[in-house]
């Protein structure tokens, strides 16, 4: 169930980045794809593998989480970066919308046997969020900028 649902998840990004009005050019596609895998692959290592609070899929490496790790998490966010708002008060109601559908997507995600919780709490997994989604924000506004 859990290649069905990682592959089906991976399917349904990239067809809607194919097909839905991207608004970002190459570079900040590439760019939004290595911040967001760099941070998802540093934050499981830290959270998953060193403080030992889930596991993805089995414990330990594995290649088939590698290829996940590297792809799906950059779709959704290049999904949260081609649509974000510019506005500051419509950002606020935008990255609530994102932590309500990531932290139901980790639901999922649990129930579906790719993360298996052993001492992580989901409430832990909004903040990060939180913090996760502003992160990106900052760090696509900043490579945007001329000046850096």
């Amino acid at each position: 169930m859990v290649y069905v649902f990682t592959i089906t998840s991976l399917i349904i990004n990239s067809l809607i980045i194919l097909f839905a009005p991207i608004k970002l050019n190459r570079r900040e596609i590439y760019l939004t794809w290595i911040f967001v895998t760099l941070v998802v692959l540093w934050s499981d290592i830290f959270l998953g593998d060193i403080l030992d609070l889930y596991d993805l899929m089995d414990p330990g490496p594995q290649p088939y989480d590698l290829f996940i790790q590297t792809t799906l998490p950059a779709t959704f966010g290049i999904l949260y970066v081609n649509f974000m708002p510019n506005n500051k008060k419509k950002f606020i109601y935008y990255l609530l919308f994102w932590v309500i559908i990531s932290v139901t997507y980790e639901i999922l995600s649990s129930y579906c046997g790719y993360v298996v919780y052993k001492g992580w709490k989901l409430w832990w997994s909004a903040i990060y969020y939180i913090f996760a989604c502003l992160a990106t924000r900052w760090h696509f506004y900043f490579c945007k900028n001329k000046k850096n």
